[in-house]
């Protein structure tokens, strides 16, 4: 599948949630509630694929768990405290791949609210970055990497996407 195809049907996917659920956002309600409706309203649109909300396994390592290898240097880049091993275990938001193999993985979503902390966005950046190359030996080379954060409240209905491609942000042309 093409970036220009796969992000018409994300695009898709958030007007079917704002369609349906905007009350949610509009009450604040909790990230996880917003990423797993926006991973159902997906599922038609990438039917040849898996679409799975907070999935960390991954086949390729021994405890077929998801982790990834991110420099001190970007952890403190951010204000947070770096870990001893520089290994951060985690579960995107949403994925869209296919099960048992990391040769298929298409589209990894990271989703926030405009309500959460600055670093908590963007460490979720930091890992589109690494998600979408091969990177200090991380293997995920997802197509596409994107942010969400979605605006809530009175201004339900508003949200800014950040995308990944190779490890680095990019726009996409205006049409897509």
């Amino acid at each position: 599948m093409e970036i220009e195809q796969i992000i018409q049907n994300l695009k898709k996917g958030i007007t079917l949630l704002f369609d349906n659920e905007s009350n949610n956002l509009k009450r604040r309600l909790n990230e996880l509630n917003i990423s797993n409706h926006l991973a159902f309203y997906l599922k038609p649109l990438f039917s040849e694929y898996n679409v799975d909300p907070e999935y960390n396994g991954d086949i390729d390592k021994p405890n077929d768990r998801k982790a990834l290898d991110i420099a001190k240097k970007r952890i403190l880049e951010i204000r947070r405290k770096p870990n001893s091993t520089n290994n951060y275990k985690f579960s995107p938001d949403i994925i869209v791949h296919r099960r048992e193999t990391n040769d298929h993985n298409l589209l990894v979503i990271e989703v926030k609210k405009d309500i959460n902390p600055t670093s908590d966005k963007e460490f979720d950046l930091i890992k589109l970055e690494h998600l979408t190359i091969d990177y200090l030996g991380n293997h995920y080379n997802y197509k596409l990497g994107v942010a969400i954060i979605f605006a809530t409240g009175e201004n339900t209905g508003q949200y800014e996407i950040r995308y990944f491609q190779n490890g680095i942000e990019f726009r996409p042309q205006q049409n897509q």
